[in-house]
């Protein structure tokens, strides 16, 4: 109507309110957020012929998209370019004059801008590194697969054969027992300081094969000669007992107040009791023992009545009842390697048989309420024996595997999953409960003992780096153990000129730089002068270190000069290594940047050098190391660049023919180019060393607007197009003429319905772990502007088929959110066309497989084949099963 009333308080004036949210239901508050991530609450007061207006600051949050009131000064915080966020609205300020608490956050990697896989701790597995967020909240996420632990205190102490926690006098441990060969150590901890000190009652002449507290406040102490009980008051051995006819103890077990002892081939049950040790039994078996477990299978249970063995010889475990040592079953493992390491636990209500061999193999069975074993599966943990361990975190038994690749063993929707640890290797482990050291892990390796506490248990974790500005570009210097980050803030012209909105990263650096130039750039005027309060963005070079994170140095970039890429090489026959950066000069009154640079930087010392720049004829949209040269786009062309004796960059050769060369990607092997354009989708260069020329060699002729491209090899390239789909071009480089030589063909579409920022080989998970029945090939990292992170990987034409088919009749079954058939959302639909998803498997459907009932999956494989040379073979249930679990495996 005409009849309004405008106010516009100061406070409210900085930037622009993009989300409001009723509090009241008779409309008389509202919450107001602004892209500065300002929240403010308008009050509506109502007179007979007016409504006055009173806006109040309330306090900061993430950019919201959307914002909820729930109840009881609760608010919901939706951000697209931020976390989301849990607040709470107080009625008296803090001492900032705040009335916002968070309560809690929620991830969001999105958007995500540009992302880089690296192996920080060369462990041959990824980390993903990414550019996340834009504006104040800006950040990089360090992304990895597995489980960290965090150190608190280390020993060098080599040659450890084992490790137990004691508590002599104490409710929390305050002893640590160390086996040596021939030898026993305890260490005495107390607040940090570690002393050693002696037990009277211990033979510290023996290795010890167990020891520890159990009931009427003894100590028990298990060694090669016997088992020794000890008082934990007064120190002091009160029974002792010995295997029959001087037998040695090879293997033993025990739990709060039972013991297994094994010598040989025969086997003793005994009991511990106030003061004495009381034999209960004994059993010989067929063959040597190797390995025995004696846990109680519930936590809360103190007693066991099922305990399991390994047998040397025929490669058994059986189960065996407690106490009458009758067998209950047997299950042959088979080969030729002997079983090292054995454990019974329950994961989920789920009871399993853990056995590991002695060159890393773990085999893990079900455990049915009749004591049968079933459902037999093997895992490859490492390539050394390997001891199981359980822990606790959080009131949740989980399996530590100790060996050169250490995993932690805990179940989600009632599978295991096997989480890497970022630690080289470990010997053994035990729980560690002190006074300083709460709730931690003790680690054995070949020379250290490290204490530490361990991440949550679960498969992704996400650190985040606070930028306070949003990161636009990333690469690695491995050599200076370095990441160069390109970031972009806003500054606004005040008074006395141009200045910061908010303090940042960059302007809280200590070692800045700013940008000179020797080239015309800086004389290029353009634009016109900037109004009061006019934004002004401004490009930074950040070097920020690899292990901590901190930002080392800050180069700033001209006003109007903007970095579109950044990469990190060495250049011809030049030792030294480089940050090589592509900018443009961006005007309001230009359609595309006119004027650009390539400027070489060095870092050395804790030093940034400006080594070189070079004047481009418009802005660099990509620069990649090409066979010691840099690759180079720019605006709508191709060009090559060798860099001189004299440190200087010279034009080697160029190609013409684009709209805008956005992307750019280049083949390991160093000979092709591939290219994706703003409108003309793929299209694929060749080096020519000896003419010194770039030619093309083949073309997508589909009009697809490029988001983001890849190289899967030689013959086949990925690319992304704006309607948020995904596309692969083949060319045939075999056929018969010149025209279909060029011509790339589509062999797989797909709608995957987010747009893709950037594609980048790698993996977050370890390669070879376990007997995997996939054989993929290779796999592809996608990143998104909503922030999620996809795996693309490549399956052979039999495995393709089945799963082709699998996916069919899983869509039938499974009902989606809204009941939007599966095959009409992934179909390819662009403003030219619209046909059916073909050469992709959905991975997020066909592990739904995995959460059905059984006799719902037995009717969806019912009649499944795989071919096999040329003939059909009929797949069982379980075959499936496998294949989809170890799918599951490869993310």
């Amino acid at each position: 109507g005409s009849n309004f009333h405008t106010f516009a308080p100061p406070t409210m004036q900085n930037s622009s309110i993009n989300v409001c949210a009723p509090v009241d239901d008779n409309g008389s508050r509202f919450l107001l957020g602004d892209m500065s991530g300002h929240l403010f609450l308008l009050l509506l007061k109502k007179s007979d012929s007016q409504v006055n207006m009173k806006l109040e600051l309330l306090g900061e949050t993430s950019i919201p998209e959307a914002i909820s009131y729930i109840d009881n000064g609760y608010v919901y915080i939706g951000s697209r370019l931020g976390d989301s966020q849990l607040i709470r609205l107080n009625t008296e300020s803090d001492n900032g004059g705040n009335f916002v608490t968070v309560v809690d956050r929620f991830p969001n990697l999105g958007p995500i801008i540009d992302m880089i896989v690296v192996d920080l701790e060369k462990q041959g597995q990824g980390q993903l590194v990414t550019c996340s967020g834009a504006f104040k909240d800006g950040s990089l996420r360090i992304i990895r697969n597995g489980i960290g632990i965090h150190e608190l205190a280390s020993i060098d102490l080599g040659g450890v054969k084992g490790m137990w926690p004691l508590s002599v006098g104490s409710e929390l441990d305050n002893m640590l027992i160390l086996s040596f060969v021939e030898q026993t150590r305890v260490l005495s901890l107390i607040g940090e300081e570690v002393e050693e000190t002696e037990i009277e009652g211990f033979d510290a002449d023996q290795q010890t094969f167990y020891a520890g507290n159990t009931e009427h406040d003894q100590i028990i102490q298990m060694t090669p000669r016997g088992i020794r009980l000890i008082c934990a008051r007064s120190k002091q051995l009160v029974d002792h007992w010995e295997p029959p006819d001087g037998k040695q103890i090879s293997v033993c077990a025990t739990n709060n107040g039972q013991i297994l002892v094994a010598c040989r081939s025969v086997l003793f049950y005994l009991e511990v009791q106030q003061g004495r040790i009381v034999p209960s039994g004994d059993t010989v078996l067929e063959y040597e023992i190797a390995c025995i477990d004696l846990s109680p299978m519930d936590d809360d249970e103190s007693r066991a009545e099922v305990a399991c063995v390994g047998l040397w010889t025929d490669i058994s475990v059986r189960l065996i009842r407690i106490p009458s040592l009758e067998e209950i079953t047997k299950e042959y493992i088979g080969g030729e390697i002997i079983p090292r390491s054995i454990l019974l636990a329950k994961f989920e209500g789920v009871d399993y048989l853990l056995c590991s061999l002695g060159d890393g193999a773990l085999f893990y069975f079900q455990l049915t309420k009749q004591g049968n074993l079933v459902d037999k599966r093997k895992v490859i943990l490492g390539t050394q024996p390997t001891v199981l361990r359980k822990f606790k975190t959080q009131a949740t038994t989980n399996v530590f595997v100790c060996s050169d690749r250490p995993t932690v063993i805990y179940s989600s929707n009632k599978k295991l999953v096997f989480a890497n640890v970022n630690l080289k290797e470990v010997k053994h482990m035990c729980s560690l409960n002190t006074e300083e050291y709460r709730h931690c892990l003790a680690l054995t390796s070949e020379s250290t003992i490290t204490i530490g506490t361990i991440d949550a248990i679960q498969k992704l974790h996400i650190r985040s780096v606070p930028l306070g500005e949003g990161p636009e570009r990333i690469t690695y210097q491995e050599e200076t153990s370095t990441f160069g980050v390109i970031t972009r803030r806003l500054d606004v012209m005040d008074k006395g000129g141009v200045k910061p909105v908010r303090e940042s990263v960059s302007t809280q650096a200590i070692s800045t730089s700013q940008a000179t130039t020797v080239t015309g750039i800086a004389r290029s005027g353009g634009g016109t002068p900037l109004q009061f309060g006019e934004e002004v963005e401004v490009y930074n070079l950040l070097i920020i270190d690899q292990n901590t994170f901190e930002v080392i140095h800050v180069h700033t970039f001209h006003q109007n000069e903007y970095v579109q890429c950044i990469t990190s090489c060495k250049l011809g026959d030049d030792k030294s290594v480089y940050y090589v950066v592509g900018t443009g000069l961006v005007f309001p009154d230009e359609s595309e940047p006119k004027i650009g640079r390539l400027i070489i930087f060095s870092w050395a010392d804790g030093k940034l050098t400006q080594v070189a720049e070079k004047e481009t004829k418009g802005g660099v949209w990509n620069v990649l190391p090409f066979e010691g040269k840099l690759l180079t786009t720019v605006n709508s062309t191709v060009r090559l660049w060798e860099w001189t004796h004299d440190k200087e960059l010279r034009l080697e050769c160029s190609y013409f023919n684009h709209i805008l060369a956005l992307y750019a990607k280049v083949s390991p092997a160093g000979d092709f180019i591939l290219l994706g354009d703003i409108m003309r989708s793929l299209n694929l260069l060749q080096y020519r060393p000896m003419e010194s020329s770039l030619e093309e060699v083949a073309r997508d002729y589909n009009p697809n607007w490029s988001t983001a491209v890849e190289i899967i090899d030689d013959e086949r390239f990925l690319g992304a197009e704006s309607h948020n789909n995904l596309y692969i071009c083949q060319r045939d480089s075999a056929a018969n003429t010149e025209e279909d030589r060029m011509q790339m063909s589509e062999v797989g579409q797909i709608h995957l319905g987010e747009m893709v920022n950037v594609f980048r080989h790698g993996s977050l998970v370890m390669e070879h772990l376990g007997d995997n029945t996939v054989p993929h090939t290779g796999s592809i990292l996608v990143g998104t502007v909503h922030g999620s992170i996809r795996l693309l990987t490549r399956l052979p034409q039999d495995l393709f088929d089945t799963l082709y088919e699998l996916q069919r009749r899983l869509a039938k079954k499974i009902k989606s959110v809204g009941r939007i058939e599966h095959a009409y959302y992934r179909r390819f639909v662009s403003d030219k066309k619209s046909e059916a998803s073909h050469g992709f498997i959905d991975g997020d459907l066909i592990e739904t497989f995995l959460e059905l009932d059984r006799s719902t999956l037995e009717e969806l494989c019912l009649g499944l084949t795989k071919e096999t040379n040329g003939e059909k073979i009929p797949l069982e249930l379980d075959d499936i099963m496998k294949i989809v679990e170890d799918l599951s495996r490869i993310h």
